[in-house]
């Protein structure tokens, strides 16, 4: 009998890759599938962890019981009696569209997923959806992105949305697709999200105080903590503010980086806050005062409202927007410090590349490393 060991290496996250890993006569090898010993049996298709642990279970009996019998490792003259049969198109994208929507991602990130593979389905047409996804070629994809030519960054949304669908299907099925990378891209003009110079700030700031309260704290918040205010900031609860309500701690759920997230909060943030966060229970949120947040869209049609007035007041730039807050604040703690590790930790970046497209995007291209400043009014 063969020296061996198998071990199941799982995982609580569906997008993490489960395996057996096999340590036979001293050679150690992983196994994702059954097609080696010639079993349909693959765990990193199912939809559930407990569906997925299952299979896995089944999947180390039977390589065990391949190995006591000499039928792993395979040799060139096992015949083996299954014959994998290529995943189809229909099937592939809905499978990655699925693993997408269990996925820790924001609601709208997900309504343009859904928008998108949608969409594909039915430019593909049902006649060809049966077809092995390898039949999919890079014309078919460009013909379809070439619907949505009203202006670069729809476009490059799509392309987007639609390349984040195909590489799921990679990762599930171990196919190397790399449709996307081959159509035309299209350079988006940076438009929104224009930063706000000192003045202004002042007075955008003062007028939301007066015009709408909640909006007021949100962008103050995002400014001072550089939270994103749909996500971050709209879901602030009692249990997140400590030590004195000088922090903000968000649990890698609560936040985009997917990491536990620290954040200071300036004597001036502390000062509009204070009053309303001491009376909230740990579950109450900041903004309604009861465990229910307000809808996603809440603070996107207050900010529509307000500004609309804003610039008819000449307060605002046709340009600026709620994330301007964010940038500015990104774009103020630059120009004083030039400490890009403190600036990716301040906006909860899970890279340093990000920070730095971040920057660039704000127009900033030269990247030097000093000291740490929270931005002030």
């Amino acid at each position: 009998m063969s020296d061996y060991s198998v071990k199941i290496k799982r995982s609580d996250d569906l997008k993490k890759r489960v395996f057996i890993s096999i340590c036979l006569n001293g050679k150690r090898t992983k196994e994702y599938t059954g097609l080696k010993i010639g079993l349909d049996i693959k765990p990193n298709y199912a939809t559930s962890v407990y569906e997925r642990d299952k299979q896995l279970q089944v999947l180390e009996y039977e390589f065990r019981k391949a190995i006591d019998i000499g039928n792993y490792p395979p040799t060139s003259e096992i015949n083996h009696t299954f014959v994998e049969e290529e995943v189809s198109i229909r099937k592939a994208f809905q499978s990655a569209l699925n693993q997408k929507l269990i996925s820790n991602l924001n609601t709208r990130y997900k309504q343009n997923l859904t928008k998108v593979h949608s969409a594909f389905i039915i430019y593909l047409g049902e006649e060809n959806l049966d077809n092995p996804i390898s039949t999919l070629n890079v014309q078919e994809v460009q013909n379809f992105l070439n619907q949505f030519q009203s202006s670069n960054t729809y476009y490059m949304d799509k392309r987007r949305d639609l390349g984040v669908l195909l590489s799921k299907i990679n990762n599930l099925y171990d196919l190397n697709i790399n449709l996307i990378k081959k159509t035309e891209r299209r350079k988006p003009k940076s438009v929104l999200h224009q930063t706000y110079d000192e003045k202004q700030i002042h007075l955008v700031l003062n007028y939301l105080k007066k015009a709408h309260e909640n909006l007021y704290l949100c962008c103050l918040l995002s400014y001072g903590c550089f939270l994103r205010p749909h996500f971050e900031v709209r879901k602030l609860k009692g249990r997140h503010f400590k030590n004195d309500f000088s922090e903000i701690h968000l649990s890698g759920e609560e936040n985009k980086s997917g990491r536990v997230r620290v954040t200071p909060i300036p004597k001036y943030v502390k000062e509009a806050i204070i009053e309303r966060a001491r009376k909230l229970l740990p579950n109450q949120n900041l903004f309604t005062g009861t465990a229910d947040y307000f809808n996603e869209n809440y603070f996107s049609k207050a900010w529509s409202r307000q500004a609309k007035k804003m610039r008819e007041l000449g307060l605002l730039n046709e340009n600026q927007t709620i994330y301007s807050f964010r940038h500015t604040a990104a774009i103020n703690v630059y120009k004083k410090t030039k400490d890009l590790h403190i600036l990716q930790q301040l906006l909860g970046h899970s890279d340093m590349i990000v920070t730095l497209k971040y920057l660039r995007g704000l127009g900033v291209h030269n990247a030097d490393e000093l000291k740490h400043v929270m931005p002030e009014l």
